[in-house]
């Protein structure tokens, strides 16, 4: 596990860090939390352990076109998406199978207690976020519901996934109208809710947080965001799991 005591802060020179002393302080009511589901809440990225049991090698170079920027998320997400060639009950199974992040219960439980907001923003599928949420105990509700209190489901915006016998189908209600690169805008998300909150906190790992992430006020990230926050010398908090940014954030303490 690392040491996530000490905000990283990138220097000029690349490959350098500094450590800035001082933690974000304890989770407060006017906090709203910004957390990506996969890779962050759920173990792994959901789409890529499809991949990988499946054993499609195809989908690996429409993710690698991705990343490396050739084509944008939503032709990545229908594409390899495209390729699953299962039953709804298989496709179903398999979701089931994968592990979730237990240290988000706990979070939730905290933001519940204290009142403050969470939503959850992801690049992926409601269909699956919806399910391996329920599978921990907790049920989803539009993102929007992150301004009521109380409540007791976990908001979230995530692209559209239908499960049918002839596929899955997607569609994507929250897409940018100024720009194309994700089918769910997280920055959009952020940027329309922060002013309700003074204090934005935002929990991801890859490149699709990395928008919204750069106008968050505390940032904890792992794996390729925590690579373009250190690269771009942004300060942030690292963590391995979500135990880490909760003990930061003095929940369960």
């Amino acid at each position: 596990m690392q040491d996530s005591s000490k905000a990283k802060q990138g220097t000029e020179q690349a490959g350098c860090e500094a450590q800035v002393t001082g933690g974000p302080g304890h989770l407060q009511r006017e906090d709203l939390i910004f957390i990506d589901f996969d890779g962050t809440i759920s173990v792994e990225d959901t789409g890529i352990a499809v991949i990988n049991a499946l054993e499609l090698d195809e989908a690996w170079e429409i993710e690698y076109q991705w990343r490396r920027g050739e084509i944008d998320s939503m032709e990545c997400l229908a594409r390899q998406w495209g390729m699953v060639d299962l039953s709804p009950a298989a496709i179903y199974r398999m979701i089931d199978s994968f592990e979730m992040d237990h240290g988000f219960s706990d979070m939730a439980e905290a933001v519940i207690q204290i009142g403050a907001g969470l939503v959850v923003v992801s690049d992926g599928l409601d269909f699956y976020v919806d399910r391996m949420l329920g599978h921990i105990g907790w049920e989803t509700c539009p993102g929007e519901m992150v301004l009521q209190r109380p409540r007791h489901c976990i908001p979230r915006f995530a692209n559209r996934g239908v499960v049918t016998d002839e596929g899955i189908q997607i569609s994507f209600p929250h897409r940018s109208e100024q720009c194309s690169q994700c089918g769910n805008c997280k920055l959009e998300h952020l940027m329309r809710l922060r002013r309700h909150f003074s204090r934005v906190i935002y929990v991801g790992d890859g490149h699709s947080d990395l928008c919204a992430a750069r106008f968050a006020d505390v940032v904890f990230a792992k794996d390729a965001l925590e690579d373009d926050f250190r690269q771009a010398g942004r300060a942030y908090y690292p963590f391995a799991e979500l135990a880490d940014v909760n003990a930061l954030l003095g929940i369960g303490v």
